[in-house]
């Protein structure tokens, strides 16, 4: 779910692979995400939905607003929508510079895509924005292993080649310090590795970011 204009091919590729995950992601991720989410409100902000993994986390009727610049994702993702009872509301942009009011959202969710916007800090900044004072950001996302580790070098290896491939992933990115120096006012995060612990996106952070 990137931020960069999809490929025709590649696009279509990340669409298809992302439905054929999400059984896995979900028993992978499932109950880290319920936590994060917390109190569900009736409507959600979420930065690429891709084809609406998170969907069954949310209450049915719950209106999501969809920040999904992919539109090859699109019919899984009303496939998703319908199957959850949930309402979409697309708006088809990248996250850097989202079309949602200011101070206007309870909760935002971001879960495996600020690794492949093209400017972290401007999404982040963004999120901000669109959060009410006291509202909730929460986030799921792969990042770089520690400098020097085996990982890292494997990580580095294959960057190139991956990022291509991802429409613009990038696994060495430090969404951690992002977060970090965003100025919200409380932040709680962990760090874990994927069940798949030599993977090279195996390095993880979940937490939520507070207005």
């Amino acid at each position: 779910m990137s931020a960069h204009e999809p490929h025709p091919v590649r696009g279509r590729f990340n669409a298809w692979f992302l439905a054929v995950a999400e059984p896995g992601m979900h028993r992978e991720y499932g109950e880290r995400k319920r936590r994060l989410f917390g109190e569900i409100p009736e409507t959600v902000v979420e930065l690429g939905p891709g084809t609406g993994a998170n969907f069954r986390y949310y209450p049915r009727g719950t209106k999501v607003i969809a920040v999904e610049p992919n539109p090859m994702m699109l019919d899984r993702m009303q496939a998703q929508a319908r199957k959850q009872g949930v309402e979409i509301d697309l708006r088809h942009a990248g996250a850097e510079g989202m079309d949602v009011e200011s101070a206007s959202a309870q909760l935002v969710v971001s879960t495996l895509v600020l690794c492949s916007v093209r400017d972290p800090e401007r999404v982040v900044s963004e999120v901000r924005r669109v959060l009410r004072p006291g509202g909730r950001f929460a986030f799921l996302e792969h990042v770089g292993a520690p400098t020097g580790s085996g990982k890292r070098r494997l990580q580095e290896r294959i960057h190139r080649p991956w990022q291509w491939l991802g429409e613009g992933c990038d696994l060495t990115r430090d969404t951690a310090r992002t977060l970090e120096s965003a100025g919200f006012s409380s932040l709680e995060l962990e760090r874990f590795d994927s069940a798949v612990s030599w993977a090279p996106w195996a390095p993880h952070i979940a937490g939520f970011a507070i207005r």
